[in-house]
């Protein structure tokens, strides 16, 4: 017969969703189906998709116990790391020489958004200008340059 728990819980995905919110409750649900640490980290996999899923499964040595789950999951999730890897995704990003310009300033303005929902003030005007601008292909930016040089 197979297990089912007694309450729910929501998946959790990456750095857009709730860390400790989470965090609390799947303490709550532990709680309620009375697992044991061993339970615990069996059943916590199954609730990690996308992202945390990629993260954990990354993991060399796999915490052991729950509380050593929480430091780990905290250190990689929590809004003061996730805006860091946000921000180095954000400065690393490159339109593909493949891909439409309307694509790059689509995954451009997505990872924009996603650091001001932290930190509104994070960069300046002048800076995301200048981030999309470096970001673009190199023949797409030539074009850019020769028609509108003064408006970079």
């Amino acid at each position: 017969m197979a297990y089912l728990p007694i309450t729910k819980l929501n998946n959790f995905t990456s750095e857009e969703d709730n860390a400790q919110a989470w965090l609390n409750d799947i303490e709550k649900v532990i709680a309620a189906n009375r697992w044991n640490d061993t339970r615990a980290m069996q059943a916590i996999p199954y609730f990690l998709k996308d992202t945390a899923n990629s993260w954990y499964q990354s993991l060399i040595n796999k915490p052991q116990n729950f509380n050593a789950f929480k430091v780990e999951f905290l250190r990689y999730f929590s809004n003061n790391n996730s805006i860091n890897r946000l921000v180095n995704i954000f400065t690393t990003m490159k339109q593909e020489e493949t891909k439409a310009v309307i694509t790059y300033l689509g995954c451009f303005h997505r990872n924009l958004h996603q650091i001001q929902a932290i930190d509104t003030n994070y960069f300046t005007v002048s800076q995301i200008l200048n981030q999309f601008t470096c970001g673009l292909c190199s023949s797409i930016l030539q074009h850019v340059c020769l028609l509108h040089p003064g408006t970079l």
